[in-house]
């Protein structure tokens, strides 16, 4: 019972922290920082071993090295369509507009 009543509690009190910034309004201070990070911070630490490219994050900086690609890896498979492209992104795009 004590620990369903934690999670009683745990679920009544949700902390709600705004930022300073922009107001945006976070569930947690962990969720703050990330935002901070990402939206007010021009820090981009993870670095393109290909060009003088920088993102703030690893998913970025991997979908950035796909468009390095020499050879188009991705084509659409409509019959008679023929678009192909270097990043996956790219060809989902493609099929939002086909």
């Amino acid at each position: 019972t004590e620990l369903k009543l934690s999670f009683f509690l745990r679920s009544i009190l949700v902390t709600h922290v705004t930022c300073a910034l922009c107001d945006m309004v976070c569930t947690s201070v962990s969720s703050l920082k990330a935002h901070i990070r990402f939206r007010h911070c021009n820090e981009r630490p993870f670095h393109c071993h290909l060009c003088d490219g920088s993102f703030k994050n690893t998913y970025d900086l991997h979908k950035h090295v796909e468009t390095h690609n020499d050879s188009d890896a991705y084509s659409c498979d409509v019959e008679g369509c023929g678009f192909t492209s270097r990043t996956l992104q790219t060809l989902r795009q493609h099929y939002k507009r086909v």
